[in-house]
């Protein structure tokens, strides 16, 4: 058990610095391994790295390479909470200039989830444009230079985002009783709900409010893959192959 990851993850903003932060990592084809890392900024985020890429990714390209047969790509969101504090992560299939693969490229930012639904509608588009762009670029400053205007223009939205009725949703049945389960058992647990919304807005924030009605002081964490009509659940601390329900279809 990681005593960072039980008391510290996703828990950075109680020091009273709530500003946002993006980083990227991963494969890139602009780099010949792994990139540079940009934007770590946060100790959450250098925990999600940690966690996520260099120990759940890799697990994951050492069981790809061992075993036969076909794996879902990475092309997902994933939305680790916790309280009051969010990270939203999108990844993308990838390779570095040598053309090695298994891992994906990323972007993280750790906000606050507050107003949950408006971050998330500004959030969402910005982040899979960003990958999207990025990852056809072949210049090293190029990619620092959109990382540096996305962090500028997520930091600048966040603080005045759009008012106005954003018709929040409640869980349904199947995700209540997911969450519930995830709750109410200890290790890193994992619970598949179908999606009953084309919103992944309102999907994300319901999910966020009735954690944090319940057992808001464990993380969760849900992950989507396009476009996969099933959400993915999961809570608690994750060991190094956990992350292989990101490749198993």
């Amino acid at each position: 058990m990681d005593p960072a990851f039980q008391n510290d993850f996703l828990r950075d903003f109680r020091k009273g610095n709530a500003k946002p932060a993006l980083a990227l990592f991963g494969k890139h084809p602009a780099w010949n391994d792994h990139m540079d890392d940009f934007g770590l900024a946060t100790p959450s985020l250098r925990t999600c790295k940690r966690l996520l890429y260099l120990q759940g990714m890799a697990a994951n390209a050492a069981r790809q390479q061992s075993e036969a047969g076909t794996v879902q790509a990475y092309r997902h969101f994933v939305l680790w909470i916790r309280e009051r504090e969010a990270m939203l992560i999108r990844m993308v299939e990838s390779e570095d200039g040598r053309g090695r693969g298994y891992f994906p490229f990323l972007a993280a930012v750790h906000f606050d989830s507050t107003e949950a639904q408006r971050s998330l509608r500004l959030l969402l588009p910005v982040m899979r444009s960003l990958l999207d762009e990025c990852r056809a670029m072949h210049s090293r400053d190029a990619v620092a230079e959109r990382h540096r205007q996305a962090q500028d223009r997520i930091a600048a939205e966040l603080l005045h985002l759009p008012s106005g009725d954003v018709g929040d949703e409640s869980c349904t049945t199947e995700e209540v009783f997911a969450l519930r389960g995830l709750a109410t058992h200890a290790g890193f647990q994992i619970r598949r709900v179908a999606i009953s919304r084309y919103d992944h807005a309102q999907t994300f924030a319901a999910l966020l409010a009735a954690w944090r009605g319940s057992a808001g002081e464990r993380p969760l964490l849900i992950a989507h893959a396009d476009p996969d009509p099933s959400l993915t659940l999961a809570a608690g601390e994750p060991e190094k192959g956990d992350f292989w329900f990101l490749r198993s279809s």
